[in-house]
């Protein structure tokens, strides 16, 4: 990571010099690089580019001392410095602003108590909290890439700039918003571990403003940029005023993308997996091995993200302890109603009393948060929140008994197997399949999100009917629930209405 305050990462001449190269770097030159630091990319531009101008703004006298062996130099700080003010410029060839700014969020630069940041300004007009803030943790290299886009917008140039994979696709989306004039974007994907010792997905972003032209917010994407001649593997960006990860398959199945029939929701959460969570066994077990006597009614089946991706939601290796059937329900009468349980919440009390997440303050003791009614329903269709690959699960009871998921993982409740069956057909759908990876960056932490499901729209896909009901027959034979294939051939296109079932849905 960042090795000072200025969030230091020093581009290689090499890769410099090879960004330059794809960005088709002209002769006659102007180049400005916002944050220059030692100026590899004013090293590199004068090599490839004799005849170019070259200026850079740097911060370290030290680097900009260094730096100006390759252009002139303004030392400052450039968040306090309006760029075309100090691009005081002898030629007039096309312009091309590049660089390689900070990798770090403004938060991260406070806890380092760097004087390198950025003015509070509310520069993405969010509402809120975060306004009040003014934005206070926010990508430094997102403002300033959008510092240049904004402040040089009247004017044709080209920009190049090694950034974080997720910082273009910001850049882009909030380009949109303002109407920037910008158009033939691409990103040419980096290994940033060989380069920077870094562990994050990041690319070298390019792009066009055109001031006179139509702008376009779709993003060509290459899987290297040693390799720029090799095909476009596909394009993100802007479709219908919505940041989409797949632009042809989106358009596809764009009539799917609106709003969920259904209410996802999420799983347990606990924060004290040694005390909850118990190994299965003749009785449940802690992870220490101390095997436990406790009340059934509060031990329930568990199945984590992991569980439901690998297809292990048919077997019964863990359980979890619910003190509490709903979020906030008062948990004194387990004194009386489950000793057994309480006296081992009590004897676990520094552990549980200690966690630190501000949802279970002011709540009942032993908390847990996340379910409800919903997490007791026989049948769930539940998706792992952390898997690079959407896979839907039909989870039914185990020891007769109620499945109860984690917080990793997603699902929808149901009473109905016929419905879930069905709901679980439609979701494993190639077209669907489609919508959410036109949807999906999966180099997120969590790619599979709330707000992701919500937008499927399941009445909407375009699936084969015979073929929906035919898989959800299967599936529901292979886990041995009834299946009714009239009712659930009557269900397609019309889940979640109430016409088409009389189950009781959460």
């Amino acid at each position: 990571m960042p090795n000072n305050e200025f969030g230091d990462f020093q581009t290689p001449l090499g890769l410099a010099t090879q960004c330059l190269k794809v960005l088709g770097l002209a002769a006659n030159a102007r180049v400005c690089e916002p944050t220059c630091g030692r100026g590899s990319f004013l090293e590199a531009a004068a090599r490839i580019a004799p005849a170019s101008e070259r200026l850079g703004v740097e911060i370290n006298p030290e680097y900009a001392k260094q730096a100006a062996d390759w252009g002139r130099i303004t030392t400052g700080n450039v968040f306090q410095i309006e760029l075309p003010e100090v691009a005081d410029w002898e030629s007039d060839g096309p312009l091309f602003i590049v660089g390689n700014p900070p990798w770090v969020t403004s938060a991260e630069l406070q806890r380092m108590d760097s004087a390198n940041l950025p003015p509070k300004e509310n520069f993405k007009k969010v509402k809120g909290l975060d306004a009040l803030l003014g934005s206070s943790n926010f990508d430094v290299c997102e403002y300033i890439i959008l510092k240049a886009l904004r402040e040089f917008s009247g004017q044709p140039f080209v920009l190049g700039m090694l950034c974080k994979t997720q910082v273009a696709r910001n850049v882009v989306e909030y380009a949109s918003t303002i109407a920037l004039p910008i158009a033939n974007a691409a990103i040419y994907r980096i290994d940033a571990m060989r380069w920077f010792d870094a562990g994050v997905d990041a690319c070298w972003f390019t792009v066009e403003v055109t001031p006179a032209a139509d702008p376009d917010y779709t993003v060509a994407m290459f899987e290297d940029v040693f390799k720029p001649d090799a095909e476009c593997y596909g394009r993100f960006g802007i479709v219908d005023s919505l940041l989409v990860s797949d632009v042809e398959k989106y358009l596809s199945v764009r009539q799917a993308d609106g709003q969920s029939p259904y209410v996802w929701r999420s799983g347990l959460k606990h924060d004290a997996s040694s005390v909850f969570e118990l190994v299965a066994g003749p009785q449940p077990t802690t992870k220490s091995g101390v095997s436990l006597d406790l009340e059934s009614d509060y031990v329930f089946p568990f199945l984590k993200s992991t569980d439901i991706f690998r297809g292990r939601h048919r077997t019964l290796s863990k359980w979890v302890i619910v003190p509490q059937m709903e979020f906030g329900a008062d948990t004194k009468h387990l004194r009386i109603t489950a000793p057994k349980l309480w006296s081992y919440l009590e004897a676990n009390a520094a552990a549980l009393d200690g966690r630190k997440s501000s949802i279970y303050r002011n709540r009942p003791r032993f908390s847990v948060f996340g379910h409800g009614e919903y997490t007791f329903a026989p049948y769930k269709v539940a998706v792992s929140g952390l898997h690079k690959e959407p896979v839907f699960r039909l989870v039914t009871p185990l020891n007769e008994q109620p499945v109860v998921l984690d917080d990793t993982c997603y699902l929808l409740p149901f009473e109905d197997a016929t419905e879930a069956a069905v709901v679980a057909a439609v979701l494993n759908s190639p077209e669907c399949t489609a919508l959410i990876e036109s949807l999906v960056f999966w180099d997120s932490k969590r790619p599979i999100t709330k707000k992701l499901l919500s937008r499927l729209d399941l009445n909407k896909l375009p699936v084969d009917a015979g073929a929906i009901v035919e898989n959800a027959q299967t599936v529901a034979g292979a886990l041995d629930i009834p299946f009714d294939v009239a009712r659930g051939t009557g269900m397609i296109g019309r889940l979640g209405l109430a016409a088409t079932s009389e189950a009781f849905l959460f």
